[in-house]
């Protein structure tokens, strides 16, 4: 009875906490909206506790589970494990599953101000989603090829993926091979728990099993595949050259290209269009820093992707992932 009532109340605080911005003028909406919606989810300085609650919710999901395989699983098929089971899968697993996730979170990524001497050549401005002169307004240092300045970290972060709410760190230069290993290692170790689950529960003359068994399978099948989705996403992204802060960008390019509205001048700048292309049209730069309207006289207008070129893509994935990496 303790535990519906909890979940009732938590259920009508995310319902009140969602429509509070909607009903912001209105009594008491305005006071959640004004002393609860507010800082814990607009404003990135108050109640700074709030970026640990999903990293300590993994953490609990993490112990819960193995709490589960050993109290609940391994006594019901251990006879059923063989030598390297215990040698390597499990024993890897469960080291270094946390040890890539610590080391995420703990490593933070290389940033303008840490490597303020040869941040500016780690990579070419392309002119298109990254331009050279512009200067980080809440940092007030040059802004780097790639480089995204996080509200939560308040820093610019060198080569910038995303801040991830896992892990409360951004993911960038730095910390890249960590992320990665650890998205991997959580794939690869729900894969191999489902999978040789369910391989001794088909193969075994039983007449049953706990309940415990059936709650793990479907625990681990579940995280299996958000799991995998989500590697492979991210996986995906590097395969095409891009990163999480420049996927977006790259979309926003070539839905203008689509639309006729992507022109390049003859000195190889790049600009956009707020209607369809002719001579009289009035032209605005790519770089979003850049506030002032162009008549172009010599340009071409893009309508091909191939005519768009992705200097970060190296060629293939392994290099791209090696690029990001080291």
């Amino acid at each position: 009875m303790l535990l519906v009532l909890l979940l009732s109340l938590l259920v009508l605080q995310i319902v009140i906490l969602l429509l509070s911005p909607l009903l912001k003028l209105k009594w008491p909406f305005s006071l959640y909206y004004k002393y609860v919606f507010k800082p814990l989810l607009q404003d990135n300085d108050r109640f700074r506790w709030k970026f640990y609650l999903i990293p300590a919710f993994y953490c609990s999901l993490y112990i819960g589970v193995l709490h589960l395989v050993f109290n609940g699983v391994l006594p019901y098929v251990s006879h059923r494990l063989c030598f390297l089971d215990y040698l390597l899968p499990i024993p890897l697993f469960i080291v270094l599953t946390p040890a890539f996730g610590l080391l995420s979170a703990t490593v933070g990524p290389e940033t303008s101000k840490k490597h303020s001497k040869g941040a500016l050549d780690l990579f070419k401005y392309d002119n298109i989603l990254f331009h050279p002169g512009v200067i980080c307004p809440s940092c007030r240092l040059p802004k780097p090829a790639r480089s995204r300045h996080c509200r939560i970290c308040n820093e610019c972060v060198l080569v910038a993926d995303h801040h991830c709410v896992w892990i409360n760190n951004c993911v960038g230069k730095g910390n890249y091979f960590y992320f990665y290993a650890f998205l991997l290692c959580n794939t690869l170790s729900m894969a191999y728990s489902f999978l040789r689950l369910l391989y001794i529960t088909m193969t075994t003359k039983s007449k049953g099993y706990p309940s415990s068994i059936l709650a793990f399978s479907i625990l681990s099948g579940c995280f299996t595949v958000i799991c995998a989705v989500f590697t492979y996403l991210q996986l995906d992204l590097v395969r095409d050259g891009m990163t999480t802060n420049e996927k977006d960008k790259w979309y926003t390019i070539h839905e203008f290209m689509r639309e006729g509205r992507l022109a390049r001048s003859d000195s190889g700048k790049w600009f956009l269009g707020y209607k369809e292309a002719d001579e009289e049209q009035e032209w605005y730069s790519t770089n979003s820093y850049d506030t002032k309207m162009y008549r172009l006289q010599n340009f071409k207008v893009i309508k091909d992707a191939y005519q768009i070129h992705n200097i970060y893509d190296e060629g293939s994935m392994w290099r791209n992932l090696k690029r990001l990496c080291t």
